[in-house]
């Protein structure tokens, strides 16, 4: 499986605390069949505001002290980025980390409260710039779960739907239970996430489970593998273009 959002770098915003704590995550994900994870610490939120440079640096530093362990579970840069107003802006700077810093896929977090239209319009300048916005834990956001209709609205603009791991079991509550579950049956849900960070339980393997029971394997592993994968793909074929690499 590929955890697409978690919080596993160290000291770098309200997820891990130290180096020791990094490698417990890591270990629990591998011990649930995650070969893959994307380190998505907060950015631009007002409280927790990692630099590009900054995630880039520690993603190599947890990288360097898992192979040391030998723990060969793949860990990915990435943000979790706050929508703001200078989202676009910022992006067209270069300032903010898209996952594995591909330049193709952007992890979104958006306020409890936004501007519907503004959203919309944000997600279609990033779509013609090429970068695919991926909302983040879209069943624990209060305005979706009030209309879950805005869901269909951000996938026809061009943004796909990221559900969390441990929402399928109930620990953000029923509502956010219940509207993990209706997305993976409408078939809205791209890909999933543990979101994992200190005093929460690793949910990938039970997640993956419950999707079998609602979708069937092979849907399953659409969310948990296939559709993340393409993410890792893209970046590769990054790479080598930019190498001058076949």
């Amino acid at each position: 499986m590929i955890d697409t959002h978690s919080h596993i770098l160290p000291a770098i915003d309200d997820g891990a605390d130290d180096l020791s704590e990094s490698i417990g995550f890591v270990k629990k994900a591998a011990g649930q069949g995650v070969d893959t994870i994307f380190a998505t610490p907060h950015a631009c939120d007002g409280v927790f505001n990692s630099t590009k440079d900054n995630i880039l640096q520690s993603c190599d530093a947890l990288t360097d002290a898992l192979n040391a362990k030998g723990i060969s579970t793949r860990v990915l840069p990435g943000a979790e980025i706050r929508l703001n107003h200078d989202l676009v802006m910022e992006y067209d700077k270069g300032n903010l980390l898209t996952l594995n810093n591909s330049g193709r896929w952007l992890l979104i977090e958006l306020p409890a409260m936004f501007m519907i239209k503004a959203v919309s319009m944000m997600i279609r300048q990033l779509k013609d710039r090429g970068v695919t916005p991926i909302i983040a834990h879209a069943e624990r956001n209060p305005m979706i779960l009030n209309k879950p209709g805005l869901i269909s609205d951000f996938t026809y603009n061009g943004a796909v739907i990221q559900i969390t791991a441990a929402s399928l079991s109930g620990d953000f509550g029923r509502f956010s239970m219940k509207a993990a579950k209706t997305m993976a049956v409408m078939d809205q849900v791209f890909c999933l996430g543990s979101d994992i960070h200190p005093g929460r339980r690793y949910r990938m393997a039970d997640a993956r489970k419950k999707l079998i029971r609602l979708l069937g394997r092979t849907k399953a592993d659409m969310i948990t593998h296939e559709n993340p994968a393409v993410i890792l793909e893209e970046a590769e074929n990054l790479f080598c273009k930019n190498q001058g690499l076949p």
